[in-house]
């Protein structure tokens, strides 16, 4: 896989398929870009499909300081500039659908519309915004993975997938994708990404942003319920929401042939 040095020196792995009108995957947290490989296989016979490891995951490396939302926003900033990307949507799928949102709104660069999957503002619920985790449960979480960092990263892959998501004949496969360990992040540095989620709020960044966006959410997720992109919707200006009855948090694998013919259709009209 090629890489890139960022400013600062870390090494951001990525893969590349297609050519034309650049896509910019970015994936979840304890993952790795290869979960976008039904995604790559759809869309690079008409797009430059690019999908970088986040830092600290898969083969990317950390900034010196850790790995934490703003200097992995960061880096991800650097990436794409460095990159000389135009015109390019971004596809975010939970911290990197946060991720995604802080492009659009906070850097200078040229994204034409969003694609957030199974995205959030706010991890942690807050007042006024009911729709994320209780506090109590992300203390836990931390707690775990400062103790047993194998047994957190169970307990999250066990929220990943519904039921009916579990009883899918490619679930085998689904499964690998997501938890394989060869590609898990270092302890420390999800350990700490972890932390600074539970901090970020991102709800103030929402009116801001004027592009074209696709909301696509798993109706029975439990790690970002789905009433976090009603909420988003209600308060982006140009927002569509496509919801997967049955669908836990990984929609894009789950239920890829109708998440991918949702995405190609979102692309045709930009």
């Amino acid at each position: 896989m090629p890489f890139f040095k960022t400013p600062d020196g870390v090494k951001i792995n990525y893969q590349v398929a297609g050519k034309g009108k650049p896509l910019v995957f970015l994936h979840g947290w304890a993952m790795c870009s290869r979960v976008w490989n039904y995604q790559v296989a759809h869309l690079a016979g008409g797009y430059q499909v690019i999908c970088p490891d986040l830092p600290g995951h898969g083969g990317s490396g950390c900034s010196p300081g850790g790995c934490d939302f703003a200097s992995l926003t960061r880096d991800i900033a650097f990436f794409i500039e460095g990159l000389g990307l135009e015109r390019m949507t971004l596809v975010g799928w939970s911290i990197g659908a946060s991720v995604a949102l802080m492009l659009a709104a906070g850097h200078r660069l040229l994204v034409d519309a969003l694609v957030l999957v199974d995205g959030t503002p706010s991890f942690m619920a807050r007042d006024g915004f009911p729709h994320g985790l209780p506090p109590a449960v992300l203390k836990r979480m931390l707690k775990l993975a400062d103790a047993d960092f194998p047994r957190a990263l169970q307990e999250f892959h066990g929220l990943l997938l519904s039921v009916e998501d579990q009883a899918l004949p490619s679930g085998d496969e689904i499964r690998d994708l997501l938890t394989n360990e060869q590609y898990l992040p270092r302890p420390d540095d999800a350990r700490s990404l972890l932390a600074s989620l539970a901090r970020e709020d991102l709800r103030g960044t929402l009116g801001g942003i004027s592009i074209p966006c696709l909301l696509m959410h798993g109706a029975r997720d439990r790690i970002c319920p789905p009433g976090a992109s009603a909420y988003m919707q209600e308060r982006l200006a140009r927002a569509e929401l496509i919801m997967f009855p049955g669908a836990g948090h990984a929609p894009f694998l789950t239920r890829a042939d109708d998440f991918n013919h949702g995405l190609a259709v979102f692309l045709r009209f930009l």
